[in-house]
C-alpha cells in the first residue's frame, strides 16, 4: 500500500510536467506563427514593443512594467518609460525616417527609425530574429543626447500589447 501511494504522489507531480513539454514540431510552429505575426504587424506599421529586459551596463536586467513601451500606430510612435526613451514623459513623435534593411535574400533583418518630438529625439535600431525563430527583437536606442538604451522585447500587434499607455502624451 505504502508503494503504490508514493508512486500515485510521484505520478501526480509528474503527469503535469509530460504534458506541458512540447514537441520540436509544435515548437518550431509555434515560433514560425510568433515570426509571421511580427512580420505582418511591421509591415501594417501597427506594433508595439513592450520589453522584457535591457541591459543594464553590460548586465541583463528583467522588467515585468507593462507602462514601458514604444509603440508604432500608423503614423506616429509612442514611447513611455526611462528604459525606451530616456525621459519620464509619455511621448508621441512624428516618425522622420524609416529604413528597412534586408539581406541578399530579401529577408527583413534590422529596422532604422528615426524620431521627433516635443520631448525626444534619435534613432531606434531593431535587429530582428532570423527566419522562423519568434518575435523577440534587440533594439537600441541612441537619443541625439546622451548614452545609447539597450533592450530586448517582443513585437507584436499594438492591439494586443497590453501596455499601460499615460493619458496626454507629449
Amino acid at each position: 500500500m505504502k508503494r503504490f501511494l508514493i508512486l500515485a504522489v510521484a505520478l501526480l507531480i509528474a503527469l503535469p510536467n509530460f504534458a506541458q513539454k512540447l514537441t520540436k514540431e509544435e515548437k518550431a510552429a509555434q515560433q514560425k506563427a510568433l515570426y509571421e505575426t511580427m512580420i505582418k504587424s511591421l509591415e501594417e506599421k501597427d506594433w508595439a514593443i513592450v520589453p522584457t529586459s535591457y541591459d543594464n551596463e553590460g548586465v541583463s536586467e528583467q522588467l515585468t512594467d507593462n507602462g514601458i513601451f514604444i509603440s508604432y500606430e500608423k503614423t506616429h510612435m509612442f514611447m513611455q518609460g526611462w528604459t525606451v526613451c530616456a525621459n519620464s514623459y509619455t511621448n508621441i513623435a512624428e516618425v522622420k525616417e524609416y529604413e528597412e534593411i534586408k539581406d541578399k535574400k530579401g529577408i527583413l533583418k534590422k529596422i532604422v527609425i528615426v524620431v521627433q518630438g516635443r520631448h525626444i529625439q534619435g534613432k531606434y535600431q531593431i535587429t530582428l530574429p532570423k527566419v522562423d525563430s519568434g518575435n523577440m527583437v534587440d533594439v537600441i536606442f541612441q537619443p541625439s543626447s546622451g548614452s545609447a538604451r539597450k533592450f530586448q522585447g517582443p513585437i507584436v500587434p499594438s492591439k494586443v500589447a497590453g501596455f499601460y499607455k499615460k493619458s496626454n502624451p507629449e
